[in-house]
């Protein structure tokens, strides 16, 4: 009876579940982009994220055959606009992390839940509350004041992360609508396209592609962590989304951004300023904002529950 008591009283909502496989995400994408901001000193930003898609593309597949689960469908608009604009935003970011500071690509990418919170209402009627629309104004306000100058000197990277943002916002939305189909059949689509989409890309743009880069043993372990890092992340936002309402998912990715803040301090020795410390307080507190629960909802809950279960037996639905 105390173990039922103790189970109730800490078991999470879908929403909050969400939430969490969001955080989880944040902080492998983070991973992901250090490792990428320091790959680029060595290597290609096309070739890095040629293998980031194809060591995803090699783990997602052989997770879904090992399921006996078909991860070749053609027929699925949703999952083509998921894979295609995801795509595009992913060389986007790849670009992007090269140039700049993985803390401020963070802090541009993560923009998205403004547009996310909007469209939802109109594609999956999912209005954003007054809780949610609080917990992004307090992000989006940490966002500003974490922005640096150099997003303004480094206006193409700055503009494509911004475009990524836009893009990560149309896959959020996408992986909501396709919230009922199986995780690696969506990652394992993606990646295989996007691995395409990069390769077209390598060859189009250089025309010839140096891999010498990668005889060094641990240039080959960092680009393999990149593919690593960037599957786990994958996977934990395409379950986010597939638990959890999309506008109040994608505000819990704000803490991608304060991951990826640590790594620039702990690596590479940025020093943040007073607006950049409150910015990103700011932003931590928005998505913990997010996993308050009213008390009189769960009280409601509880009152309300035995009397559905009753009115199920007597009316044997």
């Amino acid at each position: 009876m105390i173990n039922k008591s103790i189970s109730t009283q800490f078991q999470l909502s879908p929403n909050n579940k969400g939430i969490m496989f969001m955080v989880l995400g944040g902080l492998a994408f983070a991973s992901m982009g250090a490792l990428t901001h320091e790959l680029g000193n060595y290597c290609d930003w096309l070739l890095i994220a040629f293998f980031r898609m194809l060591i995803s593309f090699v783990i997602a597949l052989t997770l879904a055959l090992k399921a006996g689960v078909n991860p070749f469908i053609i027929k699925n608009k949703t999952l083509w606009l998921r894979s295609l604009i995801g795509s595009s935003a992913m060389l986007a970011t790849f670009y992007a992390i090269t140039k700049l500071p993985i803390s401020e690509v963070a802090v541009i990418t993560e923009t998205r839940p403004i547009w996310v919170a909007i469209v939802a209402g109109y594609i999956l009627g999912e209005t954003a509350g007054k809780k949610v629309w609080i917990s992004i104004i307090f992000g989006i306000a940490g966002v500003i004041l974490v922005e640096h100058p150099r997003i303004v000197e480094q206006n193409f990277a700055g503009l494509l992360a911004l475009y990524a943002a836009f893009g990560g916002a149309v896959v959020m939305i996408c992986l909501r609508k396709l919230k009922d189909l199986d995780l690696r059949i969506i990652i394992t689509h993606f990646s295989g396209t996007a691995t395409i989409v990069a390769l077209i890309a390598l060859f189009f743009v250089r025309g010839e592609v140096d891999v010498s880069p990668l005889i060094n043993t641990n240039i080959t372990l960092m680009m393999l962590g990149v593919g690593i890092f960037g599957t786990i992340g994958q996977m934990a936002m395409t379950k986010a989304f597939s638990v959890g309402e999309a506008p109040s998912v994608a505000s819990a990715g704000f803490t991608k951004v304060g991951f990826s803040a640590g790594f620039d301090l702990l690596i590479w020795n940025y020093i943040f300023n007073v607006p950049t410390i409150i910015g990103m307080t700011l932003i931590l507190l928005s998505t913990t904002w997010l996993f308050s629960r009213k008390k009189e909802t769960r009280v409601q809950n509880r009152i309300l529950e035995p009397k559905l279960n009753k009115e199920k037996l007597l009316t044997g639905k």
